[in-house]
């Protein structure tokens, strides 16, 4: 039986009603419009892709873990150093410590980061753990401090009193945790002089500042007759410089250490007997309201002087204590600076960290109080 032509005009209007929809609908997907069908659709078989840890960088992934743990945000310190190293210094508690140690470790296998540098040290009251994570391009130095419960007094503190002052200095720092967790053990008001560009300048400065040492910036300047320093030692600052450069160079150290209080001089005979070059120097010293310390390591330096023309609160050194590694060299160093101070009511002596001399100030120090005088920073001899 042959259908008429008026019957088939219905299916056809109904086929092309849903072909005019499903084709308005697409277009409107396509516009980002609401749809209903082709949104359905795409959601079904090309489900919208999640942002994963390994979009993220190692930087955002560890700071994120530390804020999943309920860390005080005053208890994280971060910044970035001129070579693009990241550093996050933590104070947690012990036990906080171990919740955080295992679940950073999962996160960073499993964004392929390892752990190259892992390194334990303790003082009196106060556990420091290091850890140097690379992964994703990314350096970073992690430093937790851990304060122990029962701690006794870092330092003793001592009423004021007439006796004769002695300030030693610590210098070439920020090289060792370890030799600075034995100086904080020791348990006198010594002075820390941190080098401006060594790998652990910043941490040593923290530590030293936690542990209420006094911390200065060793300012690296030309010397005579170290040519291999004087070509290899970052931020050090050179005689055929123009001022601009020098300016820029002493600002540029000034800001890589913090909690500075005043400023030592490392090598720098040919500078220290430039009174022009030491003049542009101490100008920016003075506008940082820092004190001064030369180290005098030539006989011809004017630095001291300048700098009290200046009206700068300045001392020089009276006594390097290590200049042979030998200990009954240094111990008798260490009685001579003694005796300096008790003869003229203070003096200054200089010491590097080396096993020697940590060896000989852990078993003399106590002589202080038998030569009638008091331990105190640099700052409390400068005038």
């Amino acid at each position: 039986m042959r259908r008429s032509k008026s019957g088939l005009i219905y299916p056809i209007l109904i086929l092309l009603a849903v072909f005019s929809l499903a084709g308005l609908d697409y277009i409107g997907w396509k516009k980002g419009e609401k749809s209903f069908l082709f949104s359905s659709f795409h959601k079904a078989y090309f489900p919208k892709k999640t942002v994963t840890l390994d979009d993220r960088s190692l930087w955002e992934i560890l700071l994120e873990r530390l804020s999943s743990l309920n860390i005080k945000k005053d208890s994280i310190s971060q910044y970035r150093d001129q070579e693009g190293i990241h550093h996050i210094m933590i104070e947690v508690t012990p036990a906080r410590y171990k919740k955080l140690d295992s679940r950073l470790q999962r996160e960073l296998s499993q964004v392929k980061a390892s752990i190259s540098i892992r390194k334990k040290d303790q003082d009196q009251d106060i556990q420091y753990y290091l850890w140097k994570v690379e992964g994703k391009g990314e350096l970073i130095s992690l430093l937790f401090f851990c304060r122990l419960e029962k701690k006794p007094p870092k330092i003793p503190i001592t009423p004021k009193t007439a006796k004769n002052k002695v300030a030693i200095i610590v210098d070439d720092m920020g090289y060792s945790l370890d030799s600075l967790s034995k100086i904080c053990s020791l348990g006198q008001a010594l002075t820390i002089a941190i080098l401006p560009f060594s790998p652990l300048a910043k941490e040593t400065a923290s530590i030293a500042h936690s542990n209420n040492l006094e911390v200065i910036l060793h300012l690296p300047l030309e010397s005579l007759n170290n040519v291999y320093d004087n070509n290899h030692t970052e931020g050090i600052i050179h005689s055929n410089m123009s001022q601009e450069e020098i300016i820029k160079t002493t600002n540029f150290c000034m800001q890589e250490i913090p909690y500075i209080s005043g400023i030592n001089t490392h090598m720098g005979s040919k500078i220290t007997s430039d009174q022009n070059l030491m003049g542009v120097i101490l100008g920016q010293i003075k506008g940082k309201d820092l004190y001064f310390i030369d180290s005098r390591t030539t006989a011809d330096s004017v630095a001291y002087d300048i700098a009290q023309q200046m009206g700068i609160p300045s001392a020089f050194r009276h006594v390097f204590l290590d200049t042979k590694l030998d200990e009954a060299y240094i111990k008798s160093q260490l009685l001579q600076l003694f005796d300096k101070a008790r003869k003229n009511g203070k003096a200054i002596g200089i010491c590097h960290p080396s096993p020697e001399t940590l060896k000989v100030l852990k078993k003399n120090l106590h002589l202080i109080s038998e030569y009638d005088l008091e331990a105190v920073f640099a700052s409390e001899i400068v005038q």
